[in-house]
């Protein structure tokens, strides 16, 4: 996590959900002569390929010594907390920085004028430790990492990366994780150019400790990277909603083939609900928001491409306060009862 104010932290508005998921988801990538040789060597090849598909499959050694190929985005882009079509409009990079045994391949990066999305191959000699949960095997889909720096050419202001802690995606086996890490441009409070160059530098990596008593393992080391990146706005649809309404103000309505933003201007400096209903009355995921000087950003899943008009709600919980705890250690916790939800502003926008 990087060094921003705590108060930009995101915090999911449906906190409850959001834990869950979020365990959920720790839980769990010539003549006749010559062409007769031809057609023997590529079926030689397709042959290979067949059996290295068949058996390494059900056999993680052989499976392990095998090199990714392909894009990373495409491995990873499903299931992820954002799921969306990534490598559709991705750039590939494929730069590779090896150290302390460990290489790390920047492999793919994206960037849509609001976010800034950065794929990673990280391939280790030694086998990572803390990779499953329970008896499944390699189904945890974090890799904790640790940068020295992370910035962009057009502005001074360390990136903003909060929320997952680490690269999302998940390891195809006990050495090579595949994985992603967002940053919110938003942050810097600046325009951004439709052309600019961003840098990294990794200094740990590792898995956590899974069970109490146990340490986490880290590789420490340094992996550093520069890359120019192009901004594909064409992607992005902005919508201007200037519309109040009971103190609230919709301010706009960002559309990516990746997320959905919604920006508010609050009556006060608090975080409140927000509903996103298409018009086949699927209601899209909300999956995390942060709050600055009254001004709200809250981050959905993508709308389906034949989808023409949403309903915006805002609201806030009915909450009867009950009775409060004081903990040995000085702590103090206050229990409440839902009664639901108040209905602050509702309005229904097109957006074809």
């Amino acid at each position: 996590m990087n060094k921003n104010e705590f108060s930009n932290i995101q915090i999911p508005l449906n906190i409850d959900d959001s834990i869950d998921k979020g365990i959920e988801r720790a839980l769990r990538e010539i003549k006749r002569k010559k062409h007769k040789k031809m057609k023997i060597i590529i079926g030689t090849i397709v042959a290979c390929l067949v059996m290295i598909l068949t058996f390494g499959i059900v056999n993680p050694a052989l499976a392990s010594s095998i090199p990714f190929i392909g894009s990373a985005f495409e491995a990873i882009e499903k299931n992820i907390i954002f799921p969306g079509d990534y490598s559709q409009y991705a750039t590939s990079v494929n730069e590779t920085v090896s150290d302390k045994d460990v290489k790390i391949t920047l492999s793919d990066i994206l960037c849509d004028g609001e976010g800034l999305y950065v794929t990673y191959i990280v391939e280790s000699e030694k086998p990572f430790k803390y990779t499953s949960w329970g008896d499944s095997p390699l189904t945890m889909n974090q890799l904790l990492t640790k940068e020295a720096y992370n910035k962009v050419s057009f502005s001074d202001k360390e990136l903003d990366n909060t929320g997952f802690a680490g690269l999302e995606g998940g390891f195809i086996d006990d050495k090579t994780f595949i994985g992603m890490e967002r940053y919110y441009l938003n942050s810097l409070k600046t325009d951004i150019p439709d052309e600019f160059d961003f840098q990294v530098k990794l200094k740990s990596i590792g898995t956590g400790a899974l069970k109490e008593g146990e340490k986490d393992q880290n590789f420490k080391g340094t992996w550093a990277f520069k890359v120019p990146v192009k901004v594909d706005k064409t992607i992005s649809k902005n919508i201007d909603l200037n519309y109040e309404y009971n103190g609230f103000s919709l301010d706009s309505m960002l559309i990516t083939p990746i997320q959905t933003i919604i920006k508010t201007t609050n009556p006060t400096n608090s975080s409140y609900g927000i509903i996103i209903v298409d018009d086949k009355n699927n209601e899209l995921k909300n999956y995390s928001g942060k709050i600055d000087n009254n001004h709200q950003t809250s981050y959905f899943s993508s709308l389906d491409k034949d989808i023409k008009s949403v309903k915006i709600i805002i609201y806030r919980d009915k909450l009867i306060k009950k009775e409060t705890i004081k903990h040995h250690d000085g702590s103090i916790e206050t229990n409440y009862d839902n009664l639901g939800q108040e209905v602050l502003l509702e309005r229904t926008v097109d957006i074809k």
